[in-house]
């Protein structure tokens, strides 16, 4: 009976209501406890932004790293192209000339026979050393019909000849199939577009022939 007594008076001294300053601390705690679970979900939601802000960054400077390697090939490509042309024809090397036809992205115009030009050519070395950026340029031969390539437009067509995405095509040996192969149209050295299909044909060929 006793027993019975006590669990009956402990049971009740249980539901005995809490006095002011209980229920603050009680109100305080769960305060405190539901603002702390706030600010760590907050912390959660900010890594989880700064994550993926960084994945996307990281995104971003892979492709503008892979923009700038294709961009630097670019130039190195066209200044070998400069270079080799400046290097195999002077005045009286009997340089071809031809006339031609323009056709670039301002206006067409029709020029007569084409002599070569040195300081042209070391003009346009010196351009593009210095801002990277020649225009792409085709002619278009008065003579044959045949197109004629700037060296921006001779590194787009290998750039974009499909031996060259397959990464058949060396660069180097290219350029060096076209020396003695450029014409000069009174603006800067040009190369016939068939002479520069067979140049990249040539040199896939000759690599697969030393696989052998």
């Amino acid at each position: 009976m006793n027993g019975d007594r006590n669990s009956g008076r402990g049971s009740s001294e249980e539901k005995e209501p809490l006095t002011p300053a209980q229920s603050r601390r009680k109100a305080q705690n769960r305060a405190a406890q539901r603002a702390f679970r706030e600010r760590k979900e907050r912390r959660v939601r900010e890594l989880e932004q700064k994550l993926n802000d960084l994945e996307q960054t990281s995104t971003t400077l892979h492709a503008d790293n892979e923009r700038l390697k294709q961009e630097l090939a670019r130039i190195a490509t066209e200044n070998e192209i400069l270079r080799a042309t400046s290097s195999t024809t002077s005045p009286g090397s009997g340089a071809k000339g031809d006339g031609a036809t323009y056709h670039d992205d301002t206006e067409n115009t029709t020029t007569g026979p084409m002599e070569f030009c040195p300081r042209d050519v070391e003009k346009s070395i010196a351009d593009s050393q210095k801002d990277g950026n020649l225009a792409h340029r085709i002619v278009i031969s008065s003579k044959t019909g045949e197109k004629l390539l700037n060296a921006r437009a001779t590194w787009d067509m290998i750039q974009n000849h499909r031996m060259y995405k397959e990464g058949l095509v060396d660069i180097g040996d290219v350029c060096d199939r076209l020396k003695g192969f450029a014409l000069c149209d009174g603006q800067g050295p040009v190369f016939e577009e068939g002479r520069v299909r067979r140049a990249i044909e040539e040199s896939v060929a000759s690599g697969s022939d030393e696989l052998i």
